[in-house]
């Protein structure tokens, strides 16, 4: 085939397949950098993830969206525009080069980031932790010890970023120039970018899409957030003294002291109690998607009730248990948060994925002080929601067993093996166990227990309900016999609910209603302090942690929103969350709800319309209006207290704090 005259041909497509190559090259460097990421443990020791080879391969998916769109202005200059001469090409394809090895130092830093903090680099992180000092003095120290090698973080950015300049450098000045047929450039040009976007932007794994993507992405959808994260807000001082007027207001329990400190909401107790001496066990359950909707006792008017063991352990004589628990809706790591730290959700973004260098004082941790062991068992990857970098710190370890494939069954045999270990030790102890298997689509998984058609949401999820409810009732049996039975504390909870269509036709929307927070919380064996049987008043998972505490016998300063259950509640004692996705608010009287789709507040009798369906807002406007700026103007107060980092002191503060 003759050649085409040299007229006819475009001279700066010869220079495309170098600027596919660098591309391609920083890629490659990125993967490396990946492994060595994915390999070492943290630097606290330990695996970095539990499941290496599933993350490891989203994070080189996701690498292409970094390389790709960088590269992307340089490689439609060889495919449109002139041919530039050899020198100017050379300087194109330097400044191709120099934006990659930024990418590629940029994302280093931000593994790193992740790895040592358990978040991602972010402008906000930057900005708002720098303005606070929350970085600390002993980072060198912290570098100097790190499990997955002393300075070893330092050694693997110069190593990236030197080596590809290096590579690429040459690549630049000696790679022969050829032309590629246009239908291989295309591919090489838009495959790599629109493949993992795709997957990118497909529903489903939230979460571990988040912790493996590329900083640039990051920090592009951190520009899109509130830039004013962590600003002080003007009326500060009165937004801290009504969350504490109303923290006093809304438990009978006076004996606390706040003080005019830099942690408006930490509090010390004018009466210490006789820490730890109570030696009492704590089984706490954490239910996945426990929706009050289906559980019995909560409401009656449910055909044939998918929870029959929950209903008897609630009604027992040793129980006490509450009509009106309220979680703070999907996802899981607003439960987590919520029932171990006493802490609401931040309005915008995920405390246990973005906040992690902000300082919580959290049960586990608390226990632990004071002589107990502390073990988490479960089946769900902790480092989908990032709650390994919380388990690390609470814990005295965990157990997730992921050969369990998600079978409720298998994972409370195998926690109740190792808490009778626990049991026969001479310390008292706390063993959270997490159950996974009902969650969407609700694939039903002992059909000899189902009670429904497997046809819809709706339906299939009493399915999944009833079965780990049966699980939970072999759970408990098998320990009952255990000598130290009888001085253990049984505390079962729902981590959210789920909203399937009760109100907005939307199953899965996000929003405020009971279907999306309403949870059992069922207390067994208080020995006598908490006073069994129904209890009508507000209550939520801010709860579990104050109340677990009392039973202990713990009075240590806190910053716990809850209120310990062993107090009676009075007329003010209230729930709320002002969020993006859900606004409510629930009262002694009144449940108000934000409609996610009109922004419109509904309101509702609590008692006499537990399943929301008659709206009285127009009947009452003030009432709707005031409970609504309540919830909006707690949620600022703990928003910025979240940011900026001070909801608990320092380690060397807590004691002198008032």
């Amino acid at each position: 085939m003759p050649t085409a005259p040299a007229s006819s041909t475009r001279p700066a497509a010869a220079e495309l397949p170098i600027a596919l190559r660098l591309a391609a090259g920083a890629w490659a460097v990125m993967a490396l950098q990946e492994l060595a990421l994915f390999l070492r443990p943290t630097p606290y020791g330990g695996p970095y993830v539990h499941d290496a080879v599933r993350y490891l391969g989203l994070a080189l998916l996701y690498n292409l969206l970094a390389v790709g769109p960088v590269s992307l202005p340089f490689i439609l200059r060889w495919w449109v525009g002139p041919d530039p001469g050899a020198l100017a090409a050379r300087a194109w394809h330097r400044a191709q080069l120099a934006c990659l090895v930024l990418i590629l130092g940029l994302d280093h830093i931000d593994n790193e980031v992740m790895r040592f903090l358990g978040t991602h680099l972010s402008l906000s992180l930057v900005q708002t932790y720098g303005r606070v000092g929350a970085w600390g003095a002993d980072m060198w120290h912290i570098f100097a010890t790190d499990r997955g090698g002393p300075w070893v973080p330092f050694a693997i950015l110069a190593a990236g970023m030197g080596g590809l300049w290096w590579w690429g450098s040459r690549l630049i000045d000696s790679a022969p120039r050829q032309s590629w047929t246009r239908s291989v450039a295309a591919a090489c040009t838009i495959l790599p970018v629109v493949l993992p976007f795709l997957v990118y932007i497909s529903p489903g794994g939230k979460f571990p899409r988040s912790r493996v993507r590329p900083a640039v992405i990051k920090l592009l959808v951190d520009a899109r957030r509130d830039s004013r994260a962590g600003t002080v807000p003007g009326d500060l001082d009165r937004l801290a003294q009504d969350a504490r007027l109303a923290w006093r207001a809304g438990t009978a329990d006076s004996l606390w002291q706040f003080g005019d400190s830099a942690y408006p909401l930490w509090r010390t107790p004018a009466a210490p109690g006789a820490a730890g001496s109570t030696g009492v066990n704590f089984i706490y359950l954490q239910l996945e998607t426990f929706r009050g909707w289906n559980v019995g006792q909560l409401n009656p008017g449910a055909i044939a009730s998918a929870t029959p063991f929950l209903d008897s352990l609630a009604t027992a004589p040793a129980s006490a248990w509450w009509s009106r628990a309220l979680s703070f809706g999907p996802p899981t790591p607003n439960g987590f948060v919520a029932g171990h730290c006493s802490a609401p959700p931040h309005s915008r973004q995920f405390i246990s994925t973005v906040f992690t260098t902000t300082r919580f004082l959290c049960l586990p941790e608390l226990l632990r002080r004071h002589g107990y062991r502390a073990m988490y068992f479960t089946g769900s990857d902790p480092d989908w929601d990032n709650q390994s970098a919380w388990l690390r710190r609470w814990y005295d370890s965990t157990a997730y067993y992921r050969d369990a494939q998600e079978l409720d069954r298998e994972i409370f045999r195998r926690a109740a093996r190792r808490i009778r270990e626990l049991g026969r030790g001479s310390q008292p102890f706390l063993a959270t166990v997490v159950s996974i298997s009902n969650h969407y689509p609700f694939r039903s998984r002992e059909p000899a227990l189902d009670i429904s058609p497997d046809t819809v949401a709706a339906e299939s999820v009493r399915n999944t309900m009833r079965y780990t409810d049966e699980v939970v009732r072999e759970f408990v049996d098998s320990l009952r016999q255990e000598p130290w039975f009888g001085r253990t504390v049984l505390i079962v909870v729902g981590d959210h609910g789920y909203n399937l269509g009760e109100h907005d036709g939307t199953a899965g929307q996000r929003n405020g209603w009971r279907e999306s927070n309403w949870v059992p919380l069922i207390v067994r064996g208080a020995g006598g302090r908490l006073p069994p049987g129904r209890h009508d008043e507000p209550a939520s998972l801010l709860d579990v942690a104050p109340t677990v505490a009392d039973l202990a016998g713990i009075r240590d300063p806190v910053a716990w929103l809850g209120r310990s259950l062993l107090e009676p509640a009075t007329s003010e004692t209230r729930v709320s969350l002002a969020g993006k996705d859900a606004t409510f608010a629930e009262t002694q009287r009144w449940s108000l709800v934000r409609d996610p789709d009109t922004g419109a507040p509904r309101l509702y009798e609590a008692a006499l319309d537990p399943l929301q369906q008659r709206d009285l807002s127009a009947q009452f406007p003030d009432t709707a209006a005031r409970l609504l700026d309540e919830a909006r103007e707690r949620q600022a107060l703990w928003d910025y207290l979240v940011e900026a980092n001070r909801v608990t002191p320092p380690a060397g503060e807590r004691e002198t704090a008032p």
